[in-house]
């Protein structure tokens, strides 16, 4: 058998095992990926739930960090498929914004960091 032959018998192979994955339930692909998967660390914001990948090669990965003109709410708009959310910012609003527009909210973001605090005392 030639080498493209070979080649050829391995992708017909793996397109079998991709199909034969595909007909797994939830539980049994969960179950497969924790018994054999690659594991990655994420490190979370323990406010938004925003995570990243914990990477040893990378500085400043546990930056949570917010700005004054950090834009809280914003306004994105896709064109489709795979062609990503674009920001509007003249739609978006900053903290200083919300605390008028939506007032339940800040309260809510608010209360919510002030346990936050409480924790980490």
């Amino acid at each position: 058998m030639s080498k493209k032959e070979k080649a050829q018998e391995r992708k017909i192979r793996r397109r079998i095992e991709v199909r034969a994955e595909r007909d797994l339930t939830y539980e049994e692909r969960k179950e497969e990926a924790l018994a054999f998967g690659k594991k990655v660390l994420y490190i979370t914001c323990p406010l938004c739930g925003r995570n990243r990948v914990l990477n040893p090669h990378e500085k400043d990965q546990t930056r949570f960090e917010v700005k004054p003109d950090f834009l809280l709410i914003q306004a994105r708009y896709g064109g489709g498929r795979g062609s990503g959310f674009f920001l509007n910012k003249d739609e978006s609003l900053s903290l200083e914004e919300v605390k008028e527009q939506y007032p339940d909210l800040y309260e809510n973001i608010k209360r919510e960091l002030a346990r936050l605090i409480a924790i980490f005392k």
